[in-house]
């Protein structure tokens, strides 16, 4: 039997040998004798969950003023999270059986969170011989230790994952960049230039990057504000003329930098394993417009590989961009055209 187990049976012989002789009338009185000095919340319950009585933790919990005199059902106390656990477990402790569930209440400093045991007994003052003790202990510090440690966790595993992708996404990239830089040379007729072709791509990349940790210095593009093609173009400026930029003169926060930059480097670094800048004629046009609040863009490949359907499922890329759009308050829609992937989105954006 554990620690909740044993208090509520101490709870039981405590308080119901005296319910055997008294009338309801006394509840109130035995709640301050016996029960006040618990910090553990004590409740009897009729068979049907009416609240007889509760001691002073519970009142405090559940916000019920002492003098209500109690009488509502016990459910309506409960937050909507929690309700069908409550109605579940008093169903099954009105059948006579013994049922524990986690639930939690609102307080001024937010949730609290409980440990609940429904214990029913037999006692001469119910008119049907059932009387239901529940006792609720404040598991508050434990539970939010362990979700903050599963949070973090979390985090921990999403970092891992992003780390692994993101270096995946440097193989693939750098693979593309040389075959790129090959056929760039090739068309040139200079194969020598293929090393040179490659540095150049390589050095706009380490641009994107630190774009992305928004370096302190004398570069233009750290400035307060900055001019959103500018932004663009060093994201896209690796796969050279075959992404095509269209699109307003438009300012943006220094804010906004990492995140516009992030997104479209995903967008180009997903284009290259498996859309239109991995294919030698594919090509990539990017579009923008400010519509009243918001900040549209259009991306569209064409001359990929055939596009016939959604994809079955979606890469770790695909999550990391969604969620990168979400972090902006931003939306996307991805349409597999016969011709391509079409990316639509939306984000927040006052002109100036």
């Amino acid at each position: 039997m554990g620690h909740m187990e044993k208090a509520a049976e101490t709870y039981a012989k405590a308080l119901f040998p005296a319910l055997q002789t008294v009338s309801p009338a006394t509840l109130l009185d035995l709640q301050s004798a016996m029960l006040d000095a618990t910090p553990d919340c004590i409740k009897v319950l009729s068979r049907d969950g009416t609240l007889l009585m509760m001691n002073r933790a519970g009142c405090l919990a559940l916000n019920v003023p002492r003098e209500s005199g109690f009488g509502m059902p016990w459910l309506s106390l409960l937050p909507p999270e929690v309700y069908e656990e409550g109605k579940k477990a008093l169903t099954k402790a009105a059948r006579g059986e013994r049922v524990r569930f986690q639930g939690k209440s609102r307080s001024p400093g937010g949730f609290m969170y409980w440990d609940n045991i429904l214990i029913p007994l037999v006692t001469t003052t119910a008119e049907d011989g059932l009387t239901i003790l529940c006792v609720s202990r404040d598991i508050t510090q434990t539970t939010t230790l362990r979700l903050e440690l599963e949070e973090a966790l979390e985090r921990e595993r999403v970092l891992t994952q992003e780390m692994q992708h993101r270096i995946g996404n440097l193989f693939s990239i750098v693979n593309g960049l040389v075959s790129l830089s090959e056929r760039e040379a090739a068309q040139a007729g200079d194969a020598p230039s293929a090393t040179h072709i490659l540095k150049d791509k390589l050095s706009a990349l380490a641009r994107v990057s630190s774009l992305a940790r928004h370096g302190k210095g004398d570069d233009p593009l750290q400035m307060e504000a900055m001019d959103l093609r500018s932004i663009l173009q060093a994201v896209l400026q690796p796969y050279g003329t075959r992404c095509t930029l269209h699109g307003d003169a438009i300012k943006v926060a220094k804010n906004e930098v990492t995140c516009f930059s992030l997104i479209f480097h995903e967008l180009a670094t997903n284009s290259m394993k498996y859309g239109a800048l991995s294919s030698f004629h594919g090509l990539v046009s990017l579009d923008w417009k400010q519509e009243d609040s918001h900040l549209r863009f259009n991306w569209t490949e064409t001359g990929g590989p055939p596009v016939s359907a959604p994809p079955h499922t979606f890469g770790f890329g695909s999550g990391l961009l969604d969620r990168l759009v979400r972090s902006a308050e931003g939306k996307v829609k991805r349409e597999w055209l016969p011709e391509g992937l079409s990316v639509n989105l939306w984000f927040p954006n006052t002109p100036e």
